[in-house]
């Protein structure tokens, strides 16, 4: 299933920033959908970097994280 979502997620990613850049070589404003879809992108990207940096940092820390695996850790 992770892989179908980052499938999706990059899918999604390439479009928006190949739209963008279309629109800005012709000079033309960017699609509303275009737009929130590339909001929605950056907000789930944006969240994911921080909710893994903190389990980055617990882990350094020596905390427990529940549902780690024990031999991701070595």
């Amino acid at each position: 299933m992770i892989e179908f979502s980052v499938f999706i997620y990059g899918m999604l990613s390439m479009f928006v920033l190949l739209s963008a850049e279309q629109n800005r070589r012709l000079a033309r404003p960017n699609p509303q959908m275009v737009t929130v879809v590339g909001w929605g992108l950056f907000s789930m990207s944006s969240t994911l970097a921080v909710l893994f940096g903190a389990v980055g940092l617990a882990v350094a820390l020596g905390v427990h994280v529940p549902g780690l695996p024990d031999a991701a850790l070595r």
